[in-house]
Order: structure tokens, then sequence, then C-alpha cells
């Protein structure tokens, strides 16, 4: 299944919004050049919560393997601005379990995230996919 600039396929808005609503996977597009910048040096990472931080950057949290977290902030052109290693247990966002993106598809129900050129940009899927 093919996830491109409209977020979550039509068919499946009706079992979203009884699961939860919407978060930053609708803008998966947008935001995954910063996600990819940070996930470009973490392999095995992925990418299970991002929000719009100061000056326009994108903080991105990482599920590192082995189950470390950080914070990383990207600029939404991809360039890597800063890490923030080992985020606390009680840091933790409430809606890092629900989603994650990755650069590779690590399961068969993982979506396919592409731009409007049909370039592939990553995968999005759920935490424990990977």
């Amino acid at each position: 299944m093919t996830l491109g600039r409209a977020g979550w396929p039509l068919a499946l808005w009706p079992v979203l919004a009884l699961a939860q609503a919407p978060g930053w996977e609708t803008r998966v597009v947008e935001l995954a050049p910063a996600m990819r910048a940070c996930l470009a040096t973490r392999p095995g990472g992925m990418v299970v919560a991002a929000w719009e931080a100061e000056r326009g950057l994108t903080m991105a949290r990482l599920l590192l393997p082995g189950g470390a977290r950080e914070d990383c902030l990207a600029h939404p052109n991809g360039m890597l601005v800063e890490r923030r290693e080992a985020v606390a247990e009680a840091d933790r966002r409430p809606d890092e379990a629900l989603r994650a993106f990755m650069l590779e598809r690590r399961c068969v129900d993982a979506w396919r995230v592409v731009d409007e050129a049909g370039r592939e940009l990553g995968w999005l899927a759920y935490p424990g996919c990977g």
C-alpha cells in the first residue's frame, strides 16, 4: 500500500479514528527529509514521534536498537542540527507507541512513503515492527 501526500489511505480512516486521533504521521512526507537526516547514522533506528520545534526545525524522537531513545533536531531541508542523547523514561511522549517511521521495510504491513515524484522516502508502521 502506498502512502503519499494525502496521508493515510482512505480505507483506514474509520479504523484509525477509532484507535486514536491522527498525529504527526499525517505530515510524514513533509517531515521525511528531517527524519531521514536523523536516521542516516542510526542503523536500525526508527522515529517514533516528530513535532515542530523552535525556528521552524523538526524534532524527531528516535527509538534505537536496544531500546535507547534520543531526540534529534533537523532542518526541514534534511540538514542535521543537533542530537540530544538519552531521553529519560519520564520524558516519553504519549504518542510514541502508536507509529514509527523507518528507512527500510521491516514488516509486511508497513506503508511505503513516497514524495510527489514517486521517490521512496521510507516506511510507516508501528514501533513493534522493527
